[in-house]
């Protein structure tokens, strides 16, 4: 097979693929199958093989989108190109690349991610079809009588269906039918499938990648991993390091192999692998790889005994070696015997692979094959004839309703495919982006080299210019002064009258060529927007008052169709993933842990809809994805909306039913929709006001003369009431003053009795103040005339003059 013009081994011979199940198993058909895949690709560290040239294709294209691409070219040409080569001018150079083409991969990738796609699982089984139709059947019925269900609900008899909820028309009814009618399997499967995707954080780790390597690569590639313990995994795959049987399939759908190519080390394969190989066998593979791969031969022989584990560490568990992991499709012949009995009964036996008819048989025997699709894999090492996991892959998802087909674990996609090459967006700017490089440097280059301003001085004109007291300027002085003040006198004319011009004049250096650069800097910039479909508007470089509505419009679809191709590409690929999980979904053993991983996060009834692998007929899933609305449908379809309201031509209800769709098509269809169902109403509305108005006139001349008769009736009503109210008033005014006095008089008496009690309190107190008083005054005398006797025997001297105290004092 030749790729590319270029031929590939002769040794990559495939082994026979009409071999017996039991040879296919084994270990020599696999290595001699992976051999025969890396013959064809050949190795990285040949210059003549495919996988080296698309490996050197996709590293380059990356290289330039993370804006790190080698700059040894721009540095080889710019030498080869500088006339004074070594004047020093690319000395001072920022080699550092421009990052032009980063700008626009980041456009595009966050231009696909920024509508968030979601899949829409719809079964297309004749059993689920049926389910579906006989549902919207339900639905029109009781669209059909909604009037009565609402007459009844109006009642309070239970209704299962709320009429208010239910469509008004029959356009509105399809919009439901898509949005809101799905079985209990279709529920089911998209319940387990957003799980799926969002336990393998997909939309992060592995979808935003993949989108990244469609810009940058071409290729894209998603690993499922179905294993009845682990669950189903999402796994990224390199397409750096991918490789796959002969296609010029975009979405790659014939390949019959596929594969990636993996390092690691020693150590990681022995964890790997277990006791496949043994420590001899870990050495010679150690042996083949010890000058490759950077790997240290001096370690080779190193060794020491962990007593801790128990276990001897050699210094080749640290090497790193390369291992293919594939799989291949392949058909199997299950071989059944036809046989008759004595009864004229035919009955089918099966015999297994080998088949020998019996000899000399009473009744006719005859086998019957029936072929089944397979896929075969496992994992080879480079370069040592050494395979492990090999094997016919389990639990493998297929449509029982045809088992004759099956597909890889691999799910890759390509924008497009040119002798096994792909070509991406990135690949094909690269060489703008280099010219772009090329004039940011010699920018810097012609602004090296430019001179400063300079100065004109002409010699004979100085010759006429004094400075007072006869001396004379000397040009250099002449420089200094004019440097110093920027002022310069000088005589326009000369001796013999004739005029003379400024013996000073500036000279404006400016950079040379630096118009013609920057004009070839921006001619490959718009090289790179023509070729990429990404214009001014689309990376919002253009302000937004610069052009139209309309202009704007226009050049935004002509981005987004620029770039369908990629977003075409990302959707499929989301596509194949969830087609791949709901399948495996539908072959989990019941017993296994992520089984009931699954019931636990969906119920058990929702498990047992998807996983009736064992009754017949199976659902069989197809899924849709559909992206959410971006920013500007949104903001589109939320400015009609306003302006719906603003006019009053829909309810809030109906702007919330509107705004939960996410499809924009099915949404502004539901605006229409609800915006004539509201003008309608509003028309007859109108109409109906219209006959109560003139109902309303008719009545008005009878409701006139009753209204007057009314009127004398209410009249002397209220007169005969007012007269009622006035005496009413009146007795009640001569009650409350009756009262009043009462109560006054009430007041007089306890007011006399409290002034009695007063003054009899205090005259009680101030007898019993002037007794305290005397008590102490027949006290004191008897003292002091104890005193006066005291001295008058001699007992005592004078007595002292004391002073008089005051009545605070006596009191105390």
């Amino acid at each position: 097979m030749d790729y590319n013009g270029i031929a590939t081994n002769a040794e990559s011979t495939f082994p026979d693929p009409l071999s017996s199940h039991e040879k296919k198993s084994s270990d020599s058909y696999g290595i001699k199958y992976a051999k025969a895949i890396f013959s064809e690709w050949g190795s990285l560290d040949s210059e003549s093989s495919l996988y080296r040239r698309r490996f050197r294709e996709f590293e380059t294209s990356r290289d330039y989108a993370n804006g790190t691409q080698d700059t040894s070219k721009y540095k080889e040409l710019l030498s080869s190109l500088n006339p004074n080569n070594g004047d020093g001018s690319l000395l001072n150079i920022d080699w550092s690349p421009v990052p032009i083409i980063p700008k626009f991969l980041k456009i595009v990738v966050n231009k696909i991610l920024s509508s968030s796609p979601y899949p829409q699982v719809e079964a297309t089984d004749p059993l689920s079809k049926n389910e579906k139709d006989l549902e919207k059947n339900k639905v029109r019925v009781r669209i059909e009588n909604k009037d009565f269900i609402a007459q009844a609900k109006a009642l309070g008899i239970e209704v299962d269906t709320d009429p208010d909820k239910l469509p008004q028309t029959e356009e509105e009814l399809e919009i439901f039918l898509e949005t809101n009618i799905k079985t209990d399997a279709e529920i089911a499967a998209q319940i387990a499938t957003q799980m799926t995707l969002s336990w393998n954080d997909y939309d992060e780790k592995v979808h935003r990648r993949c989108v990244e390597d469609l810009v940058t690569c071409g290729l894209a590639v998603v690993k499922r991993n179905n294993d009845p313990n682990y669950g189903i995994v999402t796994e990224y795959v390199d397409p750096a390091r991918f490789i796959h049987s002969f296609t010029e399939d975009p979405n790659l759908s014939d390949i019959v192999y596929a594969g990636h190519i993996k390092r690691m080390s020693i150590a990681e394969l022995k964890r790997i692998a277990g006791n496949k190989f043994t420590e001899e066998e870990y050495e010679r593979i150690a042996k083949a790889v010890r000058n490759k791969y950077s790997n240290n031969p001096n370690r080779f022989n190193d060794s020491r005994y962990d007593s801790g584990l128990d276990s001897y560490h050699y210094g080749y568990d640290e090497y790193t070696i390369e291992v293919l992991d594939f799989e291949f499709m392949s058909v199997d012949s299950m071989i059944f015997e036809k046989k008759q009995s004595r009864y004229g009964n035919v009955g089918f036996y099966y015999k297994g692979q080998m088949y020998k008819p019996q000899a000399n048989s009473v009744y006719d025997r005859e086998p019957v094959y029936m072929y089944n699709a397979t896929v075969y894999g496992g994992k080879f090492i480079i370069g040592c004839d050494k395979i492990f996991d090999y094997g016919p892959k389990k639990n493998v998802p297929k449509n029982i309703h045809d088992l004759t087909k099956t597909r890889l674990s691999y799910s890759p996609i390509a924008v497009n495919m040119r002798r096994m090459i792909p070509k991406s967006l990135v690949s094909g700017v690269t060489t703008f982006a280099d010219q772009i490089q090329i004039s940011h440097l010699k920018i810097q280059q012609a602004v090296a080299k430019a001179k400063p301003d300079g100065l004109v001085i002409d010699i004979e004109g100085l010759e006429n210019v004094q400075l007072g007291m006869g001396g004379e300027l000397q040009p250099l002085e002449i420089q200094d002064i004019y440097e110093q003040t920027g002022v310069f006198y000088y005589r326009s004319r000369n001796p013999e009258g004739g005029f003379q011009n400024p013996p000073v004049r500036e000279i404006n250096n400016a950079i040379r060529n630096i118009e013609q650069l920057i004009g070839h800097y921006n001619h490959y910039l718009n090289m790179i927007r023509d070729t990429t479909g990404i214009n001014e508007v689309m990376d919002g470089s253009s302000p937004k008052g610069d052009q139209l509505v309309g202009v704007r419009q226009q050049a935004m679809a002509a981005g987004n169709n620029a770039i369908y191709d990629i977003t075409n590409a990302s959707l499929v690929l989301y596509r194949k993933v969830c087609e791949d999980v709901i399948k495996c979904l539908q072959i989990l053993p019941p017993k296994s842990i992520i089984y009931q991983a699954y019931e636990r996060a969906i119920g058990k009834a929702n498990m047992d809809v998807i996983t009736s692998f064992r009754d017949l007929p199976m659902y069989n899933f197809g899924v849709r994805v559909i992206k959410e609305m971006n920013d500007n449908d949104r903001a589109y379809l939320e400015q009609n909306i306003q302006i719906a309201l603003a006019q009053k031509e829909i309810d809030l209800e109906d702007a919330i039913a509107i705004r939960q769709l996410k499809d924009i098509d099915q949404a502004e269809r539901l605006l229409v929709i609800r915006r004539k169902q509201r003008i309608k109403k509003q028309q007859e509305q109108q109409l109906q006001n219209i006959q109560a108005q003139s109902e309303a006139n008719q009545q008005a001349a009878q409701v006139a003369s009753q209204s007057k008769m009314q009127e004398q009736q209410v009249l002397s009503q209220l007169e005969m009431q007012k007269i009622q109210f006035e005496a009413q008033l009146k007795a009640q005014m001569l009650e409350l003053e009756y009262k009043l006095k009462s109560d006054l008089e009430s007041i007089k008496g306890q007011y006399d009795v409290y002034s009695a009690q007063a003054s009899i309190d205090s005259s009680k107190s101030l007898e019993e103040m002037k007794e305290n008083r005397k008590d102490d005054r027949v006290k004191k005398q008897a003292v002091e005339q104890s005193k006066l006797i005291s001295q008058r025997q001699g007992e005592r001297g004078e007595l002292p003059e004391e002073e008089e105290k005051g009545f605070s004092e006596l009191l105390s």
